[in-house]
């Protein structure tokens, strides 16, 4: 494991081998963020933060945690471990233009090193760029090319449509308001797979909560949200 993941107790080693990694970009309307918020703090999954990722290319970040949490803060890039081998990486400062390349790279190799069974991309687009074959679901989904088969992306491309038109290799079309989604899938392992939701710009919550939903029934775990 590379250095870019920092335990937040060092006496406790971390173990990522076998686990689904779940992991934001910075897209339209926050919602890839607003859907791990209500993840993270869903008391069935009992998240704890153990982790926090070297956020050198990211805009400054940091914040206070919740209330009754003694000596902690929240950072740009925060690792949390939740029960039934699952990782969630929360993203809340995006990458600087400038530094996208090497924070890509930086990710990826990390990702690679801790050994992920699968790795699940949540991301959303902007709605008004939509195609009339795209107003069918306001969800879609991508993965890289020579991608693998796993539990979650099966049941993915088993209950979703592709976002079209194909990936191309390095000629990726373009995915309006995601973030370096794009970027993501060009470089991810195969073992990866892409989820879109179609939104606008305002009031996100209705769209954190519909992503979460269907979070959750991929990975088959019970929040009561």
């Amino acid at each position: 494991m590379t250095s870019m993941c920092i335990p937040v107790d060092a006496s406790k080693p971390l173990h990522f081998s076998g686990q689904t990694l779940i992991l934001p970009t910075t897209s339209i309307g926050s919602v890839p963020q607003l859907c791990l918020d209500l993840l993270i703090h869903a008391p069935s999954l009992q998240c704890k933060r153990v982790a926090y990722l070297d956020a050198t290319e990211c805009v400054p970040f940091v914040a206070p945690s919740e209330v009754g949490a003694a000596n902690d803060i929240y950072s740009a890039l925060d690792v949390f471990q939740a029960s039934g081998g699952i990782t969630i990486v929360q993203q809340r400062s995006p990458v600087i233009k400038a530094f996208r390349a090497s924070f890509v790279q930086r990710l990826m190799q990390w990702i690679e090193s801790a050994g992920f069974s699968e790795i699940l991309i949540l991301s959303s687009m902007d709605a008004a760029m939509r195609v009339d074959h795209e107003f069918a679901t306001p969800f879609v989904y991508a993965r890289p090319m020579q991608a693998t088969e796993g539990p979650v992306a099966s049941a993915i491309t088993s209950q979703y449509p592709p976002f079209q038109p194909s990936l191309q290799g390095s000629n990726v079309v373009s995915m309006p308001g995601s973030g370096l989604a794009r970027v993501y899938l060009e470089h991810a392992p195969p073992n990866t797979t892409a989820l879109f939701l179609f939104c606008a710009e305002g009031d996100n919550r209705s769209d954190a909560h519909a992503m979460a939903k269907r979070v959750t029934a991929l990975l088959h775990k019970e929040t009561g949200m």
